[in-house]
């Protein structure tokens, strides 16, 4: 007896995404971002307005996936050349996303993805437990007057206080692109009884961070 086989590969059942998509890598990429940056100390704000470039030079295989090595460099211009700052690196694999950040290394996303997952960003450091949360998926973003229809948002952190320690952290990655916004407000409160600030929002010391996609691709 005879039996048909179909050879169809439209027959064959789609193997289903675990996320990799919202981080791709490979030798040659890059990606420019536009960078707003306000630093407070002893409550004296400093501005700081740079592009930043990030661009992968190298990889290697690393626990059951690859480490990249990328090379970040910024200007304070388009029309000045691009300087060197430093060197980080991430390690993907089917389970996770981990960058090296300063040689501080952030569990950046849990894989596969999924709507209300939680992990511990600071597994691989030796940081308190900060509760990182996937709090959104395939939702649509507009980033650098660029619109990316499949996005992922990290919340890495949201405590709402305005009293002593106001932290919020978030970070918002497209399919096929990667980061693609990142925005960080971590603002230390003047809480002096002497000096009656308590409650009033007078920022000691801290960062406002923003930074935003401006172009990416192969070089």
């Amino acid at each position: 007896m005879l039996v048909a086989v179909s050879c169809d590969k439209s027959e064959q059942p789609a193997i289903p995404s675990i996320g990799k998509e919202y981080f791709p890598l490979r030798v040659g990429y890059f990606q420019t971002f536009d960078v707003n940056e306000i630093r407070y100390q002893l409550r004296i704000p400093e501005t700081f307005i740079y592009e930043l470039k990030t661009q992968v030079v190298d990889s290697f295989p690393s626990e059951g996936g690859y480490t990249y090595v990328i090379l970040r460099s910024k200007r304070n211009t388009a029309n000045e050349t691009w300087e060197y700052v430093d060197t980080w690196s991430a390690r993907v694999n089917n389970r996770e996303v981990v960058v090296n950040e300063e040689n501080i290394s952030f569990l950046k996303i849990k894989l596969p993805v999924s709507v209300g997952v939680t992990w511990n960003g600071n597994l691989y450091n030796d940081d308190e437990v900060q509760e990182y949360l996937l709090s959104d998926t395939h939702i649509p973003f507009t980033a650098g007057g660029q619109n990316f229809s499949d996005c992922i948002v990290v919340t890495q952190a949201d405590s709402n206080d305005f009293i002593v320690f106001l932290d919020e952290r978030q970070e918002i990655y497209a399919k096929g692109i990667g980061l693609v916004y990142k925005e960080s407000t971590q603002l230390k409160f003047c809480t002096s009884t002497a000096e009656g600030c308590l409650g009033q929002q007078i920022i000691e010391d801290g960062v406002v961070y923003k930074q935003t996609i401006t172009s990416y691709g192969v070089e």
